[in-house]
């Protein structure tokens, strides 16, 4: 019989023991950053935080269950305050799912500041087609950088059995090779869990995942030529191309053709019958107060020759008002099958608006509403065709507040409503936290929380501290306890968990870092723990 008991007052020994240690130790703040699923569009999903700073391109991120936390997604690309990712897991991602990251950055405490808010701050899914224009002044100038990751995650529990994963990743960026035009970047993973290599030979492509591999030629200042698999940050939302992409810039426009196919919808792999085409073009401009960038994309997929999908995506965000940011935009499909007909027509598949306003240095603001329906691909999902004339459109608002007094200490507040026609009841949250970069005496960082919803089929409740230290500038350390309520609202039924969580790292030099996180989830009957292992090189 498991005493959860003992292990609560055993996460609560390590809590009051690593606080001790921190009295004694010199410091840095390393820390987790949550965001938050803003955007899913075929196999790219879109996270959000307040700050990408210490997130780099090829970092996995992180979501959590009923057992903790566990990696499921994997960065492509990131702009201030958001990145573009792909899924590594077999779990479902939906939008406003809570995502974390591992933020390597280290900066001293004791002159630590919580960063304002970059005015205006941009999503990924804003930079969609709208992505800054690359410097066109090639100097031919060799440049490379790679990276070696090795990680493992592994779970364990009293109820079911336990397991292991491996993944192994390599990532490299070559410009100008050997003083040339030519320049190439590739990022590739492979993934096996332990005694499971039946797998693996069944099928490499579910452990083999090449996310990009492609080769570029700068033809002048202002033309370019991408072949092989590339996600164009012009057309994010399109997601991996396996073809020829050509793009041309002159003064503040940019224009730019792709064909090839996507990646097969089911492992990722090389698969010709998803032919597909498209155009893009946009404009931007700084102004005195930011930017103005417009964009407009038409794209058709294809599967076996049939029309799978054609559709245009138009983006707007401006900063033309002073302290202001804002983004809409809207997606229509141009195509249309009922019972078997083909037909042209002109339906809206999503918009999005959204403000943000930052009174002062103290004080922001921001709000948005999301309209979005499930985009239908006709020939790939068929089983779902007749969907089309009865699926239902998600919709969306949600506010949030900042409150910085102190240029160590941070407050905010949030709150959110989803709904479709065919939920009981709407899906709310309320988010609430505080923020204290100069805890006295530790000279740490804690964050307090409280997270409320209500969804469709139950009543949550979260709250959480979370204390971060560095001991030096090479090690880090952090300590993160949450209290769980959940009823279900159907079977009446409730779920307590306590959940603690320990986090080392270490940076042996700037080329090499390892990092431990173990996480321990108490429940009635039974403990769920998990273990991740992450050593990575650089070149």
């Amino acid at each position: 019989m498991i005493d959860p008991g003992k292990h609560i007052r055993l996460l609560m020994f390590l809590f009051f023991f690593i606080s001790g240690t921190f009295v004694c130790k010199a410091q840095e703040s390393g820390d987790l950053t949550e965001g938050r699923v803003s955007y899913l569009s075929g196999e790219n999903i879109y996270v959000r935080f307040e700050s990408t700073e210490g997130i780099e391109s090829g970092d996995t991120l992180y979501v959590r269950n009923a057992e903790g936390l566990f990696p499921a997604l994997l960065v492509q690309h990131k702009s201030s305050i958001s990145c573009l990712c792909n899924s590594i897991t077999e779990a479902t991602i939906k939008v406003s799912d809570s995502v974390f990251a591992r933020s390597k950055q280290s900066r001293s405490i004791s002159q630590k500041t919580i960063p304002e808010e970059a005015v205006p701050e941009k999503d990924v899914s804003e930079e969609v087609l709208t992505a800054p224009q690359s410097n066109r002044e090639t100097t031919n100038t060799p440049s490379f950088s790679g990276r070696l990751m090795l990680s493992s995650y592994s779970n364990f529990s009293k109820q079911g059995s336990d397991s292991h994963r491996f993944r192994y990743t390599f990532s490299s960026n070559y410009s100008n090779i050997g003083h040339s035009k030519i320049s190439f970047e590739s990022y590739v993973s492979f993934t096996h869990k332990l005694n499971e290599w039946q797998v693996v030979r069944d099928n490499l492509n579910d452990a083999l995942k090449i996310y990009a591999l492609a080769v570029k030629y700068d033809v002048n200042k202002q033309a370019s030529v991408w072949l092989g698999r590339k996600i164009n940050p012009r057309i994010a939302n399109v997601g991996a191309i396996d073809g020829i992409q050509l793009e041309y810039a002159f003064k503040s426009l940019f224009v730019g053709v792709v064909a090839g196919s996507r990646p097969d919808y089911l492992d990722y792999g090389f698969n010709s019958h998803l032919f597909e085409y498209g155009a893009y073009l946009g404009h931007s401009q700084k102004t005195t107060n930011g930017y103005v960038q417009s964009s407009l994309a038409f794209f058709e997929q294809r599967n076996s020759g049939n029309i799978d999908r054609r559709f245009l995506y138009f983006q707007h965000t401006n900063s033309l008002v002073k302290n202001l940011n804002l983004f809409t935009s809207v997606e229509l499909d141009l195509y249309k099958l009922e019972n078997d007909q083909p037909t042209n027509s002109l339906s809206l598949i999503g918009f999005y608006f959204s403000l943000n306003y930052l009174f002062s240095r103290k004080v922001s603001l921001s709000g948005s509403y999301d309209n979005r329906k499930n985009v239908i691909y006709y020939e790939t999902f068929r089983s779902y065709a007749d969907e089309v004339l009865t699926q239902a459109s998600r919709q969306g608002i949600r506010g949030r507040i900042h409150y910085r007094p102190l240029d160590y200490l941070l407050f905010g507040a949030s709150a959110g409503t989803r709904f479709t026609k065919d939920d009981p009841r709407n899906t709310n949250t309320y988010n609430a936290f505080a923020t204290w970069s100069r805890v006295p005496v530790l000279d740490a960082s804690l964050n307090i929380s409280a997270n409320l919803m209500q969804t469709s089929y139950l009543d949550g409740q979260v709250y959480g501290a979370r204390l971060t230290k560095d001991f030096s500038q090479k090690m880090s350390m952090m300590l993160h306890y949450r209290w769980v309520d959940f009823k279900y609202v159907n079977s009446l039924s409730t779920l307590i968990q306590h959940i603690g969580e320990l986090d080392f790292s270490y940076r042996f030099n700037k080329k090499i870092y390892l990092s431990v996180n173990f996480e321990a989830t108490v429940q009635k009957e039974d403990i769920y723990n998990r273990l991740y292992l992450s050593l990575r090189k650089k070149f």
